[in-house]
């Protein structure tokens, strides 16, 4: 019972392990020529597929747009109809006002009329009473009118204001509509970034493909043959650095990331070295893949080599040039590029957001011959480096 609870915390210990070098485990790579070219098939299909949803992605950004052309030119009818409203009581409110002042004076007049001796007062204008109260009557009648006309005026300055209001509410919902319109096309715009960087790298890593399958054919692979097997990579013996002095400033693993974009689960060390510093192989090998001027790694090497038997994949990152070709034999001596990360990073105007300043970022997987489709999910800590921020002073 005790050796079986030993050999369960053995097993434990070694799992957690595992995973806090970060290694996927669900990651399957492919092994022959065969199953390389399967991955490439995939590559191709998750491209189309992302074409066709980037596709339908611009089609509901330009309908959203028509949208708010159309609630635009609505709202700006609406606001015309407003000041045409607004312009309509103002003339109707000058009636009112003018009116009121002639009925007030008519009134003044007939109640001046009413005070006096009336029979007297139109004695000398009237030709006969009837004719006196005939003009008293039209006095009355103007007065009447006057009122009807006023209480037309008010009821259609009433209207007019209740009609501004609703065009007042109308134009908030105008507006609404096109935050709406706007707020989804600000949302379908991200997502149309999303899907044109995610087709960006599809793009790079069918490329990688293309390339990785043409330099294994040319290296006389068969599709059912083991890459391991056919690869013909010279075997070293052991582990160069790649510059002959620098000072790490990132170790592997977990970390803050340095900038936006960057990685909090560094798979590499970066080494501090001046921008142009030449960056040799670490080991004999055949360049397996190319990246350039990457947003995020800028430009990467992927060079496979063999080690005491065992294949492994190394990359530099973030390099200003690059000196070889894919398919290329290298070993210890060959300058696979030059440091870059200091004009290459986009706050100093470059193209690599995932870069503050001169260094190189060196990156090693254990297994496999791979490329930026598959290397992070194979990584474990270069070995033979001193700790954060020491120096080392040979190769």
């Amino acid at each position: 019972m005790k050796k079986l609870v030993v050999k369960i915390i053995v097993v434990v210990i070694a799992i957690a392990m595992f995973i806090s070098l970060g290694v996927d485990t669900s990651a399957k790579t492919a092994q022959t020529l065969g199953e390389l070219k399967q991955e490439l098939t995939d590559l191709q299909n998750k491209k189309a597929a992302q074409d066709k949803k980037k596709k339908q992605t611009e089609s509901e950004i330009a309908a959203n747009k028509n949208k708010v052309l159309k609630t635009s030119r609505e709202l700006e009818e609406t606001k015309a109809d407003i000041e045409t409203v607004k312009k309509e009581i103002e003339e109707t409110n000058i009636r009112i006002d003018d009116l009121k002042t002639d009925s007030e004076s008519i009134l003044r007049l007939y109640q001046q009329l009413e005070s006096e001796n009336v029979y007297i007062s139109y004695i000398t204008g009237a030709s006969s009473m009837t004719d006196l109260i005939m003009r008293m009557d039209a006095i009355s009648q103007l007065t009447d009118y006057n009122d009807e006309k006023i209480n037309e005026m008010e009821q259609l300055s009433n209207d007019n204001k209740k009609l501004n209001k609703e065009l007042d509410k109308y134009e908030v919902k105008l507006n609404e509509r096109i935050e709406e319109y706007e707020a989804a096309i600000d949302a379908l715009g991200d997502e149309l970034e999303g899907i044109e960087e995610g087709v960006v790298d599809l793009a790079t890593q069918i490329s990688q493909k293309k390339e990785t399958i043409k330099t294994y054919e040319a290296m006389g692979c068969k599709d059912d043959e083991l890459l391991s097997v056919c690869s013909n990579l010279s075997d070293s013996t052991g582990w160069l650095k790649p510059v002959s002095k620098g000072r790490i400033t990132s170790l592997y693993g977990y970390r803050n990331a340095p900038t936006a974009g960057a990685s909090s689960n560094h798979k590499g060390i970066d080494i501090g070295v001046a921008e142009g510093t030449p960056a040799y192989a670490t080991a004999s090998g055949t360049v397996g893949a190319i990246v350039r001027k990457s947003s995020c790694g800028g430009n990467m090497v992927y060079v496979w080599v063999r080690v005491n038997g065992k294949p492994y994949t190394f990359v530099f990152m973030h390099l200003l040039e690059i000196k070889v070709s894919v398919g290329d034999a290298v070993n210890v001596n060959t300058v696979i590029g030059l440091s870059g990360g200091g004009s290459t990073a986009k706050k100093n105007g470059g193209y690599d957001r995932c870069t503050t300043g001169a260094h190189l970022h060196y990156g090693l997987a254990e297994g496999g011959f791979y490329d930026s489709s598959n290397f992070n999910s194979h990584t474990i800590n270069p070995p033979g480096y001193p700790g954060l921020y020491q120096w080392f002073y040979s190769r």
